[in-house]
């Protein structure tokens, strides 16, 4: 409703602009929404923008924005009628004549300009957006190319709880952004290259060996719970042994230089580690797959042509035997110069070189323009650096700005803070160990199928145990979802599991209850194409409130934060509980009346399924 006002508003205010001889720029049309409803569906603050560079006063300045809006409002043009002949669009009605937008338009001092939405236009809008869920979400213009790189694992360690953020994050930022008509590139940043690599190599090619003589399944002997426990035993032995950490140095530079024996060994225990983190994804219904790896050893062959790229442009220069990147706004407390180490003193690479490859290759092979990564708040500190020096450097900006949509890519870093235990300390075991998080995800299933088998015992097992899972995964995610991401927050099945307040069971049971209606009624949702009906207060909260879903949607694009998402769906809940509350459907006092409402629940079921689906949250017709 916010974007389909502004549009309707712009020519107008360019207008007044012209009028009073102020150059017209987008911040004028400054459209908010009043915290009290009182106050109106929407305040329009240009006045006090416009009144300095047009030396007048802002109550002058809005008084004449209201006579300008003056054709548009009810009082003054009463074409709105229900016997108005109408069209159809994906089975709802549609208007063919115009109607006034405002109901009412009021200036209010010290120059605001309140807005009352029609009814009939709240109700167009309903029909024309929401019968193309799929337009109404597009975004306007070029579609950007993203890539989102998220989820990172790393290859001989379980996924534990610290993985869930960037995991579950990362993907709502996609499916948003695919929403929007972009062209998303996830990309699977794996830790599949370096020492710890070579020291696995180094235990677990005996245990190989040894599994194929004798004829046995390595997908079953050699798990990635098995692949950890062989880590952390190398990770022991070479610390003791300075012969064994030799040798791990060794076959590290073997594996480099492309020892097939030994590269064939690695990518078994790639793809042995990754059926295990599969099955995670697929328990949390994530969308990445194994086209999307581009783990550290993607880009070894591009480090050394990197950190060339970088020498060209003088800005790399040698510190204590290590190639440097020294940026003014990087320094110690001290106020000494922090480097960026592109090349350690031994020849070797770190993040930092493999950071400045990939982004590189996104720039300039993947053609993106906006570049999104998702990892803990401790890694602001060197994306900074890297964005800054590959600024600094000239990647960023593009000499074919108009094909792609820019002239400068933008590198976003999306941080987020930690998971607590009750004790409001980082979740552990009792042990002090990471909490794993396929135990993690299985214990929460577990605690919503003893729910729903106290609730509705009744059920098929099949379902009961389809609708747990459901339930179970989508209370864990979206406890962490509806948090703002900068923040840590404490982890507690019970209230995550709650079906009352700001929680995934209870925008499930939300849907679910609405499906109830239609299987009471034994009415096929499909069946419903009635043009709603706003006369009950409730009824036009809901249909407000439906027509911000875009708005929402588009704010976790710019901003990516999801929580925005799972603030506007616990809202719209809300407000359809109080119109099943106040306005009876079924039982409804015409067939109209019934039709109408019936609409809304169809539209808030829609909406409710779609907002949880781009959160990757399922949404059961029974609980």
């Amino acid at each position: 409703m916010r974007n389909h006002l502004s549009h309707l508003l712009k020519p107008i205010i360019e207008a007044i602009c012209g009028e009073l001889g102020v150059s017209f720029v987008p911040g004028m049309l400054d459209l908010q929404r009043p915290p009290d409803p009182n106050l109106g569906d929407f305040a329009l603050n240009t006045a006090m923008r416009l009144a300095k560079p047009a030396k007048k006063s802002p109550l002058v300045v809005a008084n004449l924005i209201a006579e300008k809006l003056a054709p548009l409002n009810e009082s003054t043009r009463k074409t709105c009628k229900t016997d108005a002949p109408l069209s159809h669009l994906d089975g709802f009605a549609v208007p063919d004549i115009p109607t006034p937008v405002f109901k009412k338009i009021e200036v209010v001092a010290p120059g605001f300009v309140n807005l009352f939405v029609s009814e009939c236009e709240i109700e167009n809008q309903l029909v024309k957006t929401l019968s193309d869920p799929v337009a109404a979400l597009c975004r306007e213009g070029r579609p950007d190319t993203v890539v989102v790189d998220y989820s990172s694992v790393n290859i001989a360690k379980q996924m534990h709880v610290g993985h869930l953020r960037t995991t579950i994050i990362g993907d709502v930022i996609v499916r948003v952004l695919e929403a929007r008509g972009d062209k998303v590139i996830r990309q699977n940043h794996l830790g599949d290259w370096g020492l710890p690599i070579a020291m696995v190599l180094m235990h677990a090619q005996p245990i190989m060996r040894e599994l194929e003589a004798s004829g046995k399944d390595l997908v079953k002997e050699l798990p990635l719970e098995r692949l950890e426990e062989i880590y952390r035993e190398a990770t022991r032995i070479c610390a003791a042994d300075s012969a064994a950490a030799a040798e791990a140095h060794r076959i590290l530079v073997e594996l480099q230089n492309g020892n097939a024996g030994l590269l064939a060994d690695w990518r078994t225990i790639t793809r042995l580690a990754m059926v295990e983190v599969y099955r995670i994804y697929n328990m949390l219904d994530v969308t990445l797959t194994p086209e999307h790896e581009r783990g550290e050893s993607f880009y070894r062959d591009m480090l050394a042509d990197t950190v060339s790229a970088i020498d060209k442009t003088g800005k790399l220069v040698t510190s204590d035997g290590a190639g440097c990147v020294f940026l003014e706004q990087f320094r110690t407390k001290e106020g000494n110069p922090l480097p960026v180490i592109i090349q350690k003193a031994d020849g070797g690479y770190n993040y930092a070189t493999f950071d400045m490859a990939a982004i590189r290759f996104r720039i300039e092979t993947l053609r993106a323009n906006r570049l999104i990564y998702v990892t803990d708040a401790r890694q602001a500190l060197h994306f900074a650096q890297v964005f800054a020096l590959a600024d600094s450097i000239g990647w960023t900006r593009r000499d074919d700005a108009v094909s792609i949509n820019c002239e400068k890519v933008s590198l976003e870093h999306v941080p987020f803070g930690s998971v607590l235990g009750e004790d409001n300390k980082p979740l552990k075991t009792r042990t002090g160990e990471n909490v794993k998080l396929s135990e993690l995800l299985q214990e929460s299933i577990d605690r919503a199928f003893a729910v729903v088998n106290e609730k509705n015992g009744a059920l098929p097992e099949d379902q009961k145990r389809a609708i747990a899972h459901d339930v179970g995964i989508g209370a864990i995610k979206y406890a962490d979802l509806s948090q703002n991401r900068n923040n840590d927050y404490v982890f507690s099945f019970d209230r995550m599991l709650a079906l009352n307040g700001n929680t995934a069971p209870y925008l499930q049971y939300a849907h679910a209850r609405i499906c109830s209606i239609f299987r009471k009624g034994g009415i096929s949702e499909e069946s419903i194409n009635a043009r709603p009906m706003l006369v009950h207060p409730a009824e036009r909260a809901l249909g407000l409130k439906l027509l911000q879903f875009p708005e929402s949607v588009t704010m976790v694009a710019v901003e990516l934060r999801p929580h925005i998402l799972c603030n506007y769906l616990y809202e719209l809940s809300a407000a359809f509980s109080s119109f099943y509350d106040g306005c009876p459907v079924l039982v409804a006092t015409s067939e109209d009346e019934k039709q109408s409402r019936l609409a809304l629940c169809r539209l808030t079921r829609d909406t409710l399924a779609r907002g949880l689906d781009l959160l990757g949250i399922r949404t059961p017709r029974e609980m």
